[in-house]
C-alpha cells in the first residue's frame, strides 16, 4: 500500500535534474516535486483532476519551461507495470497480444463509449502520435489535468481485495517535447523526449518524467492530509509574508545557525481505514517533504504521525540560511500513505 501511495504523489523520475551529489532537497534545476489528486482514492465514473507541484531552480533559464500532459489514461496495465501501457492490446490484424495494456481518452465521447484507436488499444492511439515532432502546443498544457475514471475500472486481484488502477504521463521540460519509438533493448523508459530546436536531446537538469497512478476502490476513500500551519522556531509562519531570515555569517556550513521548521497538520488527516485482510483497522503513515532553491535542509523528510503511536512530537526539520542574501522559497509537500498529498509554498526572504 505505501509503495503504491509513493508511485502516486512523487513521480518516477525517469530524468531529473539532482544537481550531482546536492541533497535531495536542494532545488538547482526542473523538479517535479509530486502530484495529488483532488480524490486520492476516486470511485469508478467519477471525474478526478490530478495537480502538479512544479519548480524551475536553473540558473539559465534559455528555454521557457511548460507542464505537459500525454492526454491518454492506461487502465490496469499488466502487474501494474507503467512501461506495459506502450505494449500495444493488439496487433494491426486484430489478434490480441498478451499483457498489452488498454489506453483510453481522458474522457467518455460518443455517448459515453471511449472512441475507438485504429486497432482498438495501445497500438492505434500511440502510434496515431506524430514522431520527433514538437508537440508542445497540440497537447494539453499546465499544471492541472482531469480525466474520468473508467466506470469498469475495478477488476479482481489474487490474494488482495479488488481495485482499479489508471495511469497518466506528464512532463515538465524546458524545451520541446516529443513522442518517440520505444527501443527493444529499453523496455522500461518511457518514450517522451525533452529536446532543443533541433530535436537533440536535453541534459537531466532540463526535465522531469512523470508517472502518475490513481487507484478505485469499491468501498475505499481518502482525504487528502489538511495542512493547519507552518511553524518557524515554534512561532507561526504567516505564508503571505514567508519567512524571513538573517544571512550565515559562519565560514563553515555546520557552524550556521539552524532554524527548525515544521508542519502542522489537522488530527483528522490522521485517517482510519478498512483493511478486511487484516485483524485490526488501521490508520495512515503522514509525512512532509522539504524542498529549498536558497540554504539547505539537514534532511529531506520528517514523519509528522505514526500509524500506531499518532502524532510525532519532535516532528521539526533543521534549516540553515545560505551565506549570502537573497529570495528564493521553500516547498513541502505532506504525503499520507494512502496517495493523499497537499502542497504548501513558503516565501523565503534572507536578509
Amino acid at each position: 500500500m505505501r509503495a503504491r501511495a509513493l508511485a502516486l504523489l512523487v513521480p518516477i523520475a525517469i530524468a531529473c535534474g539532482s544537481g550531482g551529489w546536492d541533497a535531495q532537497s536542494k532545488v538547482n534545476s526542473v523538479r517535479m516535486f509530486g502530484v495529488r489528486a483532488d480524490k486520492p482514492y476516486a470511485s469508478a465514473g467519477e471525474t478526478v483532476t490530478l495537480e502538479t507541484l512544479v519548480a524551475d531552480g536553473r540558473r539559465d533559464k534559455v528555454r521557457e519551461l511548460k507542464t505537459v500532459w500525454i492526454p491518454v489514461v492506461c487502465v490496469n496495465p499488466r502487474e501494474d507495470l507503467y512501461y506495459a501501457c506502450f505494449i500495444p492490446s493488439q496487433t494491426a490484424d486484430g489478434t490480441p497480444i498478451d499483457g498489452g495494456a488498454r489506453l483510453e481518452p481522458p474522457f467518455p465521447v460518443d455517448g459515453g463509449v471511449p472512441s475507438a484507436a485504429p486497432d482498438g488499444g495501445a497500438a492505434g492511439l500511440l502510434a496515431s502520435i506524430p514522431r520527433d515532432v514538437d508537440l508542445s502546443a497540440f497537447l494539453p498544457q499546465g499544471n492541472t489535468f482531469t480525466f474520468q475514471m473508467p466506470e469498469d475500472v475495478l477488476k479482481e486481484r489474487p490474494g488482495t481485495v479488488p481495485y482499479g488502477l489508471v495511469i497518466i504521463f506528464n512532463i515538465a521540460c524546458a524545451g520541446q517535447v516529443r513522442i518517440a519509438d520505444r527501443q527493444g533493448n529499453a523496455p522500461q523508459q518511457v518514450p517522451i523526449r525533452c529536446t532543443d530546436e533541433n530535436g537533440g536531446e536535453l541534459g537531466p537538469n532540463d526535465y522531469v518524467i512523470g508517472i502518475n497512478r490513481v487507484y478505485s476502490y469499491a468501498d475505499r476513500t481518502n482525504a487528502n492530509p489538511v495542512v493547519e500551519k507552518i511553524t518557524l522556531d515554534g512561532k507561526d509562519v504567516d505564508l503571505d509574508a514567508g519567512i524571513t531570515i538573517d544571512r550565515c555569517v559562519a565560514s563553515r556550513r555546520a557552524d550556521c545557525f539552524e532554524h527548525k521548521i515544521d508542519v502542522k497538520v489537522t488530527p483528522e488527516s490522521w485517517e482510519e481505514y478498512p483493511e478486511p485482510l487484516l485483524a485490526t483497522t488501521q490508520r495512515e503513515q503522514v509525512w512532509a517533504t522539504y524542498y529549498t532553491d536558497l540554504g539547505d535542509f539537514n534532511d529531506a523528510a520528517r514523519l509528522l504521525f505514526d500509524t500506531k503511536a499518532g502524532r510525532i512530537s519532535d516532528s521539526d526539520i533543521k534549516y540553515r540560511a545560505p551565506n549570502d542574501p537573497g529570495d528564493g522559497t521553500i516547498w513541502i509537500v505532506t504525503h499520507d500513505n494512502r496517495a493523499g498529498a497537499a502542497f504548501t509554498l513558503v516565501p523565503l526572504h534572507v536578509k
